[in-house]
């Protein structure tokens, strides 16, 4: 059985760690490889290309990037820039997920400041494709090189052409899914069982296959009500290949089932998913809010009416005098300049995490909160990730905080309100136990 993803998105990662949990034999395969998959995904470009994870590999920093000779590279934790004369002549990007200052991509300008190409690399520092752009800035092609700096792949996003260059031969395809049909073939694997979880191009690949199958369509997306057409297509099962659909997310399943006949409805499934929680909540007050803003509103107020807690503030900059005055709480502890071991450490020790700060979201904190299964919760209008906050452990800042003050107070005096609060959070992203899912898949494989 394969799994077949267009990108390695969080939705694909959250089936993708599902799959994985629930032991369901399957060769994850993405077709869009941005250099940072896990070690157990196959796409075209790491087959073609037999690409392999170099001895001793670690990631490219800011600073190792290849300049001309006088030009010069600046930077800070969030971005950095390679200078001529001050002249900024390329924007070096950072893979946000990873240490800081790891390189994903590298943005190369002209001497009039427009995107000319972008060098891409791999979580081991390897360079391995250069997208080029015309000068309206549009994506013209793609090159992909092996480790000894050959092309392999070249696609043309003009024509939608792809040529091919694999054990001494050239293949030219005409279109992304003839070229993916070829990979797909190549890998010489069992394809009667497909998962996919898009009805772009993963399902027009699947549609085109020549052998018999029985496949899964997880349906990831908001449907608004109105049943898609490759989704009525798929469900007449009138081709080669038979199709069912599992909706994880139970408000889409019903708004998807009552539009449809009662033959379709009976090819669709709720579900839900299984997540790799990095530690279990232990219910302390613990609490943790990541920031690089000093606007945390309330929090004064919020320290003081929850003496039995503490706060635990980290900034991956400098802290302004308006936070570093909270080292006088007893309660309060501050990280500012954070290293990335220390924030590990604080999402292990750490039960509960505050969203709560203006600006921007820094390091991904609130999915790392969840990842690391703390209760979030946050302001309703500041909120930076309402997909893993529930609407119940929302809350409004315009009452003084008040509210959210209730909430910490609550989950101190008794477990069963913490447990509450937690399971909000659960029910809320769709999580369900592996048995479950290992019934749903036994269902619609039979």
């Amino acid at each position: 059985m394969i799994s077949l993803f267009e990108h390695f998105d969080l939705n694909a990662r959250t089936l993708y760690d599902t799959l994985r949990l629930s032991n369901q034999k399957v060769t994850p395969i993405v077709i869009e490889d941005d250099g940072f998959l896990p070690e157990t995904i196959v796409t075209p470009y790491q087959y073609f290309s037999n690409y392999q994870a170099p001895k001793h590999a670690k990631p490219r920093y800011f600073n190792e990037i290849e300049v001309p000779r006088f030009w010069e590279i600046e930077g800070n934790n969030d971005v950095a820039w390679v200078k001529d004369m001050g002249i900024t002549r390329a924007k070096i990007n950072y893979r946000p997920d990873r240490k800081p200052r790891v390189v994903s991509h590298v943005d190369w300008y002209d001497s009039q400041g427009r995107l000319q190409f972008v060098d891409h690399y791999t979580q081991h520092g390897v360079y391995f494709a250069q997208s080029v752009y015309d000068l309206t800035g549009q994506l013209i092609l793609r090159k992909y090189f092996d480790q000894q700096g050959h092309e392999v792949i070249y696609e043309n996003f003009v024509v939608r052409s792809i040529i091919l260059n694999w054990k001494g031969q050239y293949h030219h395809f005409n279109n992304k899914v003839s070229f993916l049909l070829f990979f797909i073939k190549a890998l010489n694997i069992d394809l009667s069982q497909c998962i996919i979880n898009s009805l772009g191009t993963p399902f027009t690949v699947l549609y085109h296959l020549d052998a018999k199958g029985q496949d899964v369509l997880f349906w990831q997306e908001e449907s608004m009500g109105h049943v898609p057409g490759n989704m009525t297509l798929m469900l007449q099962n009138q081709g080669v290949r038979q199709f069912e659909v599992v909706v994880p997310n139970q408000r889409e399943y019903h708004l998807l089932t009552e539009h449809m006949t009662e033959e379709a409805r009976a090819h669709v499934h709720s579900a839900g998913y299984i997540y790799d929680y990095q530690k279990k909540n232990r219910y302390s007050m613990n609490v943790l809010i990541m920031t690089n803003s000093d606007q945390i509103h309330h929090l004064g107020s919020i320290v003081e009416a929850c003496p039995f807690a503490t706060f635990h503030i980290g900034a991956v900059t400098e802290m302004s005098a308006n936070l570093t005055a909270f080292d006088q709480y007893p309660n309060v502890k501050l990280f500012p300049t954070i290293e990335i071991e220390t924030v590990r450490k604080l999402y292990e020790r750490c039960d509960i995490y505050l969203d709560i700060n203006e600006g921007g979201e820094i390091i991904n904190a609130v999915r790392q909160a969840f990842d690391y299964e703390l209760l979030i919760l946050a302001y309703e209008d500041l909120a930076h990730n309402v997909n893993v906050t529930a609407p119940e452990n929302r809350f409004s800042k315009a009452d003084g905080s008040l509210a959210l003050q209730q909430a910490l107070k609550d989950i101190q005096q008794k477990k069963r309100y913490f447990k509450v609060r937690l399971n909000y959070q659960k029910q809320h992203v769709n999580e369900i136990t592996s048995k479950t899912f290992k019934q749903i898949m036994a269902k619609v494989h039979t």
